[in-house]
């Protein structure tokens, strides 16, 4: 994936990632972490998210918290899948701890890729290295 550069050559497309948290400080912290190499988008909504998704708008990376105040990963993962079926293996999952048996059972899917709370950036790097395809 490329855009145009400046000059003669092409530079490295930089990579679009969709942070969706509804806390404010976790999702602040997490573009923080990301921003010097990925451009970052917060969304504090699951249905804000989704609905960013159906109008068209791209990402290489979401990263959504398992549990947020009007949905959870699993029904954004569902919704993804919805509208193109290869959205959800761009996903990557941030829990405190799945707290339904639902959630244990989606965070142990196949292809379910998650990251515990608390994480230091360097984990949180690495993980989305993995659904960029980097590793």
């Amino acid at each position: 994936m490329f855009r145009g550069g400046r000059g003669h050559g092409k530079l490295p497309a930089v990579p679009r990632i969709l942070v969706i948290d509804d806390e404010q400080t976790v999702a602040l912290m997490i573009r923080r972490a990301l921003e010097e190499d990925h451009e970052v988008t917060v969304e504090h909504s699951a249905l804000g998210a989704v609905d960013r998704i159906a109008r068209g708008e791209r990402y290489d990376a979401l990263i959504a918290d398992l549990n947020l105040a009007d949905g959870d990963a699993i029904w954004i993962r569902d919704e993804l899948r919805r509208i193109d079926p290869a959205l959800p293996s761009r996903l990557l999952v941030l829990t405190g701890g799945a707290s339904t048996k639902a959630g244990q059972a989606f965070l142990e899917e196949p292809g379910v890729r998650w990251l515990q709370k608390p994480f230091r950036a360097r984990e949180l790097q690495e993980r989305l290295e993995e659904v960029l395809g980097k590793t």
